[in-house]
């Protein structure tokens, strides 16, 4: 009875974080990450302008033309595709597909062969400077750190993770302003790391005014 109970909670608050990014969705569900996640999981991460998009050329998929202005990471078969300046989604919401605008530049995060709704993308002028900061290197330092999903009061009053950080999807905060970083602590055994949020400025003040 409580695991039922637990799942249906997860279920809404999913449901929930995918409504509060604004995308829509019927059939597909994707599990939220922080950005940090994304760029780490990633097969390539580029700060892109969308030319021009066709729904012809592959059945099913919407192709988009870019010209990649930066790539933060890529793997070699990434950095292949990437060439082409093309990217593929699926072409229906309801399949995970994505919408990007004409003329706009954006940065996403991407896995391997297509785009969908499960990966990282945004529109670079609506990014936090914290966030640009990650994504231009910040978070591929931090990648040994672990960021946990975590729902519920008491999961997040739980003892922190040596080697990662809880995160709340709710938690606009941890999202915009903040990164998993590892922190030495000095105890009597000598110094020993852990895993904490960084407390920018733009963090605590976030706080302050939630």
């Amino acid at each position: 009875m409580e695991l039922t109970k637990h799942l249906s909670l997860l279920a809404l608050a999913v449901f929930a974080v995918l409504a509060f990014y604004g995308h829509t969705v019927d059939a597909c569900m994707c599990m939220p990450s922080h950005p940090q996640t994304h760029y780490c999981n990633a097969d390539y991460v580029v700060q892109l302008r969308v030319l021009r998009k066709s729904n012809t050329i592959e059945p099913g998929k919407t192709i988009y033309k870019v010209h990649i202005k930066r790539t933060y990471k890529a793997t070699p078969e990434a950095r292949k595709m990437l060439r082409d300046g093309r990217l593929a989604t699926p072409s229906t919401d309801s399949m995970c597909g994505i919408q990007l605008d004409i003329g706009k530049v954006y940065i996403i995060a991407g896995r391997m062969p297509q785009l969908n709704l499960c990966g990282y993308y945004k529109e670079y002028t609506k990014m936090t400077i914290s966030e640009r900061h990650g994504f231009s290197g910040a978070y591929g330092l931090a990648c040994n750190c672990t960021i946990k999903p975590c729902f519920g009061m008491q999961c997040l009053k739980q003892r922190e993770y040596a080697d990662g950080c809880k995160w709340s999807p709710y938690g606009k905060c941890e999202r915009d302003f903040s990164a998993c970083v590892p922190h030495n602590i000095r105890t009597r055994n000598g110094d020993i790391q852990r895993c904490r949020w960084r407390r920018t400025q733009l963090y605590k003040k976030c706080l302050s005014y939630p």
